[in-house]
């Protein structure tokens, strides 16, 4: 009893000891080392007092990383509820980075009361990992392969840092030489062999790692400047939230990353963009040591086939971990969260309730991932307390049933909801829901041509027409092989596993057929129509991907133990060539397939935004320019001038660059190019804002650039170039 009692004496020392260093960090004008390290102890120190919690048993890396992301989850959700409440200037966040590893522990601790273990079968049952007896020469020249791959991954990086560039480009692929590909493919191929040859054990693990970054950050490194357009918006909100403490109007999503990125700026002095650039692509590399935890904990397996396993995860859809965004960020929290629920929902040892936690933080960050996502939570959860029902069983059922309907109608609802209180504009189809061959005729991809007579070109492409059906035959066969091994070993928690991960995978696509056929969404430009829609398919792969890759595992196991070496190597083979044709189709291409139109914003770009700010001298001034050029005016000037409508009813707010999501000014630019830069079609601009000057960019890459820069030389009072690369044309209001 002394000795418990000293035991909590010393928790709660440390603990408080890790949250003051997280506290110092914010509040002390200190040096930047210092609060990296001041930061490092924090999440450290408090994800190992957490995992102590959480994971009892097991190894102390596992303990810190679980630890980690239960904090990491706390933190978004106390941050997001502070900032919607509140705002998050240095006082708030202190309270946050106060409160969240209290709270996390203390639901870690109360989590025990609610295991209900006395409902479980004995844990003599549960899976046990086992171990590999390796020749300690072997395992040796195992790890030192794993290192010198390792290595090899890094070499991979440095490639792409020097293809590094602030031109405008089409395509990173134009600037990272061919190598790249084979360093990626050698380096999946050692990986994959080194995992199913038993030659490294965990070692392994650092290759795919290393293959994950390496994956994930071919945008963030080529792309000086920065890549696609929702990110700009993102790090410019993060920014003004950064130096004012809140931006206004306060929506009730996203509210997760920006409390996130807020936070870790705060404890790192600033750095706001650098640390939205990297979130995701650095996230993602946690998702290969959860899985490869998960799936040993679950079941049993040794450390080669559950690290031979986790490389398809490189083979799922990739482009939302390339960049971070709210959906991206979302993203990584469920596939962590689903990886969770598997070790919970298989073992009788885990905390049952530890995945809300996560599941909350994910809905926290975007609700399109979040609300299915902690339903389907919250099906496992009651699938394990209502054990005691066992009486009752048709009741039991019947209410796991009502959850499952609950989450796969969740979305539509969520939309119709928000459509009645904001005032947006959202149109059902009922007509389409009721016709079958409607529905078939919806759901239908654009058909691609999958033979240019390219054989790489074409294995890719391949690829891509086959990856979703692919998984989908995997999450399937998972399902099944995880029910018949749970009906053989009589064990009700592998069974209920299964049906928990079907109900999830029908309850997503549900989601994702009535977003394509049934809501539509007017008040979006006609190609974004089906994003959301197309977000859901993506998700329902990534909600079974834990079974996927147990099937995959089996499919390993089965080879071991037949003898197959030529399988073996086939699939050797196979795994690395996908892999590497995944990361080439995350990323915008150029070749015989597809040809990206969509130009990366550039140095240029900005300099062109700061020279007409000074040109304007403050007075009031809208730009007509396309994308690329309105993203550096996000970053460069975050929100700075909105205009209210001059001729509309609505008076609605319009920002000063054209959005290229729709709009009136975004309409007279495409118009003004059409006409080559007229002034008669650009005397709208003057009428829609009220402008006293509106500046014309036009880009060196565009179709008819050279024909649009000599008529608007005569047109315009003024204008410029920039490097050769963008022209600037000013027109006065008469």
């Amino acid at each position: 009893m002394e000795n418990n009692q000293i035991k909590h004496q010393q928790y709660i020392l440390f603990s408080a000891l890790f949250t003051v260093a997280g506290a110092l960090a914010v509040i002390l004008p200190i040096a930047f080392w210092v609060k990296i390290l001041l930061t490092i102890i924090y999440f450290l120190g408090g994800g190992l007092l957490v995992g102590r919690l959480a994971l009892p048993r097991d190894r102390l890396i596992w303990r810190v990383l679980l630890g980690l992301l239960l904090q990491i989850s706390t933190l978004i959700i106390i941050g997001s509820v502070v900032y919607l409440l509140h705002n998050l200037n240095p006082q708030a966040t202190v309270l946050v980075i106060i409160l969240a590893p209290t709270i996390a522990q203390l639901f870690t601790a109360l989590s025990l009361k609610f295991s209900n273990r006395q409902l479980f079968k004995s844990s003599l049952n549960e899976a046990v990992p086992q171990t590999e007896e390796r020749h300690l020469i072997i395992t040796v020249l195992g790890i030192v392969a794993a290192l010198g791959f390792t290595i090899l991954a890094w070499i991979g990086f440095e490639m792409l840092t020097g293809a590094a560039t602030e031109l405008s480009i089409r395509s990173p692929w134009d600037n990272v030489p061919r190598l790249f590909f084979i360093i990626f493919f050698l380096v999946a191929l050692a990986a994959f062999g080194l995992a199913a040859g038993r030659l490294a054990g965990v070692a392994v693990l650092a290759p795919i790692i290393g293959l994950s970054l390496l994956a994930t950050t071919v945008a963030v490194t080529v792309y000086s400047v920065g890549f696609g357009f929702d990110s700009f918006i993102h790090q410019a909100t993060e920014n003004h939230i950064f130096a004012q403490g809140e931006m206004t109007p306060k929506p009730f999503y996203y509210l997760g990353q920006y409390a996130l990125v807020t936070i870790l700026a705060r404890l790192l002095g600033g750095h706001v963009t650098t640390i939205d650039t990297w979130l995701v692509p650095l996230t993602f590399t946690l998702i290969i040591p959860i899985a490869y935890w998960s799936l040993r904990r679950s079941f049993g397996w040794t450390s080669s086939v559950a690290a031979a396993s986790c490389l398809p995860l490189l083979a799922l859809p990739l482009s939302s971990f390339v960049l971070t965004t709210p959906q991206g960020l979302a993203n990584v929290w469920l596939i962590l969260t689903a990886f969770v629920v598997l070790a919970s929902a298989t073992t009788s040892s885990s905390r049952k309730w530890l995945p809300l936690l996560l599941a909350l933080a994910t809905a926290a960050i975007h609700p399109l991932a979040g609300v299915p996502l902690l339903i389907f939570v919250l099906m496992m959860i009651y699938l394990n307390v209502s054990r005691g029902l066992k009486r009752l069983p048709k009741l039991r059922w019947i209410f796991f049933i009502k959850l499952t309907v609950l989450a796969a109608i969740a979305l539509p609802l969520m939309f119709i909801i928000n459509a009645r209180l904001s005032g947006t504009d959202i149109i059902l189809d009922p007509e389409t829901i009721r016709t079958p061959t409607a529905i078939i005729e919806g759901l239908k991809n654009p058909e691609l041509q999958t033979r240019r007579f390219s054989s790489s070109l074409d294995f890719v492409y391949f690829w891509r027409t086959t990856r979703t059906t692919t998984f989908t035959l995997l999450g399937l066969a998972g399902v099944l092989l995880l029910w018949l091994a749970g009906r053989k070993r009589d064990d009700e928690r592998w069974c209920e596993t299964a049906i928990i991960f079907a109900a999830g995978g029908v309850a997503f696509f549900i989601n994702y057929v009535l977003l394509r056929v049934w809501v539509r969404f007017p008040f979006l430009i006609e190609y974004e129509r089906t994003n959301y829609a197309d977000r859901l398919a993506e998700l329902t792969l990534f909600i079974t991907a834990p079974l996927a890759l147990y099937a995959f595992g089996r499919l390993l196991q089965r080879i071991r133990t037949r003898g197959f070496p030529l399988l073996a190597v086939g699939l050797m083979l196979l795994v690395a060539a996908v892999i590497t044709a995944n990361v080439y189709l995350a990323y915008p291409r150029r070749d015989k397939y597809e040809s990206s139109r969509g130009w990366s914003t550039s140095s240029n770009d900005i300099e062109a935004v700061l020279s007409i700010d000074k040109d304007a001298k403050a007075e009031n001034y809208a730009v007509l320019a396309n994308q690329s050029v309105s993203a550096a005016a996000i970053r460069e000037l975050g929100f700075k001038k909105y205009f209210t409508q001059q001729n509309s009813d609505l008076r609605e707010p319009i920002f000063f660059y054209p959005i290229p999501t729709g709009g009136p000014l975004y309409q007279i630019f495409l118009n003004t190019n059409d006409a080559w830069g007229a002034r008669t079609i650009i005397e709208p601009a003057f009428k829609l804002t009220g402008a006293q000057t509106v500046y014309y960019v036009v880009n060196h890459y565009w179709w008819q650039a050279q024909q649009i820069i000599v008529n608007a030389k005569r047109e315009a009072v003024d204008w410029w170039v920039i490097n050769d690369r963008v022209w600037v044309f000013k027109y006065e209001k008469k």
